[in-house]
Parts: C-alpha cells; structure tokens; sequence
C-alpha cells in the first residue's frame, strides 16, 4: 500500500467509525439491539461503505470532480446543489458538533459539563491548525489505539451469544443498516473526496477504501461482539464500552475519557478541514477566518446535548437523511436503462 492509497483508508476508516468509535452508541443502536440480524445489518453495512466509497470516490477522479458542490452539480443540476451543498455543509456541522458534545456532556454531568464539550473542539482546533499531516497521524493512533482495546476487552470473553434469528425477526435492523450506511457514506464522501482527487491512480483509491472499509468491518465486528456478552449490563448504556472497561481495568474512566474525547476532536477537525478547503478555494477566502468561523459553528451545535437530547439527535438524523438522498441518487443514476419499445 502506498502512501496515498494509507492516507485515504486512515480517513475512510475514521469516518466510516464516527466520532463516537470510543463510546460504542452508535454500534449499539444500529446493529447489537438487534442480535444476529444486527450482525448481518454490519456485514451489509460494510459492504455498501466500500461498494459507495469505490464507485463515488473513482467516479469523482474519473471525471475531475474535485468537491462536493461539483458532484451535486452534476447529479442534481445547477438550481438545486447551492440548496443542497449548503444544507449538507450546516447538517455535517450540526452531526459533528452535537455528536462531540454528546460524548463529552455524557462523561461529565453537573455544572462543568460545558468544559468537557469544549475539550474536543479545542483539540480539533490544534489539529486543523496543522493540516491534513497532524489530522492522518492522530486518526491512524487513535484508530489503532481502539482497536488494541477492543482486542483486549474480547480476548476477556470466554464466550460470546449468538441469539437466535427468531430474535428480532423483522426488517428493523435493515432499516437501521441503511440509516448507518447513509450517514457514513455521506460523512466519508466529504472527508475522502480532496485526497481522492489528487490520487495519482484509480486502483490507489480502490486500494485505499477496501483497507479502510476492512478495519471499520472488523473494529465493528469486535464491538459487537464484546456488546453481544455484556448485553444484560450494557443494552441501556449511553457509553456502554466505558461501562465495560471500567470493570476491567483500574483507571479506565480516565484512559476512557482522554481516547473518546481526543478522537471525537480529531473526527471534528477532519470534517471541518474537509469541509472549509474546497469553499476556501472556490471563493477566494482566507483559510484561517473560514476554520475559525466553522469551528465556532461547531461550538454552538456542541452545546445542543447540554439544552436538550432531541435537538442533538436531529442533528444527527438531518445528516442522515442528507446522506440517503445522495444515495439514492447514486442508485437511481446505477440503474440500467429501459429497452427501447420495438418499432
């Protein structure tokens, strides 16, 4: 694996994970509520991720297009992508904003709560400042650091349940599939898309998205499993991987508290620097007022899980719902054309 293709799978991992890799939430929601079928919901999760990945992402170099305002000009013509570049670019910022928040509100309740919000936004702050270089090796120590904790925590179980499909026999976990996919394709397409377009081949980004697609499926794999033999403790968790860790390890509220919030900052700062390159370039402005001013946007969505809940999970959902408009606009741009009626 070359340089560029290690750089797109650090970022398409990172994104695809989420800023809340550390907490477990979001693998909770999605897949483990679900038991086995959850676990089929993860496998075609994955799939999708890297099939969307490589079909946009080797598209977009194809044809030169080089940000997401080009690619929704192109799927959706010039009246509607200033709408819809403006509404992704304020609902990424909502999701990545309130999902830090959320994090941090949830380690530290009470009147200091708002120091522990600001705690990733100042260390998204940091890393922006430095660049996409700083941003790459804080992701890849953070992506791996996780995934040595999930190693430890399931070489812990000496068995893992495997529910029976009677469980949960319905098409929830489909839906939740989906949902997941849609908002992670959305979160990796901006995120991947300025290192994709200077990659100097396709097969770099084929390579890059399946290496990145493969550590998100199996770090997954690993958290749903470790959820899977705690469930009776952890179903009704906010945070349920720290829930677990504090009964294994001594200071693990700390070690917790420093990996989730550093890597909800990371993810924020990589989202952010994704987001403000290409409206820097095309609008002729200064990088520096731009970050700032996303950032302070950021702050603002961070501080929704203080006030109330339901904002931050719109937050969340308006991504989501961006996410499977594109999706299925790439579907329906896939699909074979009609035979033509016999003269």
């Amino acid at each position: 694996m070359d340089r560029s293709a290690w750089r797109i799978a650090v970022l398409f991992a990172g994104a695809a994970l989420g800023g809340s890799y550390f907490s477990g939430y979001e693998w909770l929601r999605f897949f483990a509520y679900y038991g086995s079928w959850g676990t089929i919901g993860l496998v075609a999760a994955s799939i999708g991720l890297g099939w969307t990945g490589c079909r946009v992402l080797v598209t977009c170099h194809r044809e030169g297009v080089r940000t997401l305002h080009d690619l929704l000009w192109q799927w959706f013509g010039p009246q509607l992508a200033p709408v819809l570049s403006v509404l992704i670019h304020l609902s990424l910022l909502a999701y990545a904003g309130a999902s830090a928040g959320m994090q941090a509100a949830q380690h530290a309740a009470g009147s200091w709560s708002w120091l522990f919000v600001l705690a990733p936004l100042l260390l998204a702050v940091v890393f922006v400042a430095q660049g996409w270089t700083a941003i790459l090796r804080g992701t890849a120590a953070s992506l791996a650091a996780g995934l040595l904790l999930l190693a430890f925590v399931f070489a812990e179980q000496r068995h893992v349940p495997i529910p029976s499909l009677g469980y949960q026999l319905n098409f929830l976990w489909l839906i939740q599939a989906v949902l997941y996919l849609s908002l992670h394709f959305l979160v990796c397409l901006v995120v991947v898309l300025p290192l994709a377009t200077r990659a100097p081949r396709e097969s770099t980004i084929r390579v890059g998205v399946m290496a990145g697609t493969l550590f998100f499926f199996f770090a997954t794999l690993l958290g749903q499993a470790i959820l899977l033999a705690y469930w009776h403790d952890v179903h009704s968790a906010a945070l349920p991987l720290k829930q677990i860790l504090t009964s294994l390890l001594p200071f693990a509220d700390l070690l917790h508290l420093l990996l989730a919030l550093g890597h909800a900052g990371l993810i924020l700062g990589a989202l952010v620097y994704a987001m403000a390159v290409p409206v820097a370039v095309r609008h002729d402005l200064h990088m520096g007022p731009l970050l700032l001013a996303m950032l302070a946007g950021a702050s603002l969505f961070s501080l929704l899980p203080l006030v109330s809940g339901t904002a931050a999970h719109l937050a969340a959902s308006s991504a989501t719902y961006c996410g499977l408009l594109l999706l299925g606009r790439l579907l329906w741009k896939d699909r074979p054309p009609r035979p033509e009626p016999p003269g």
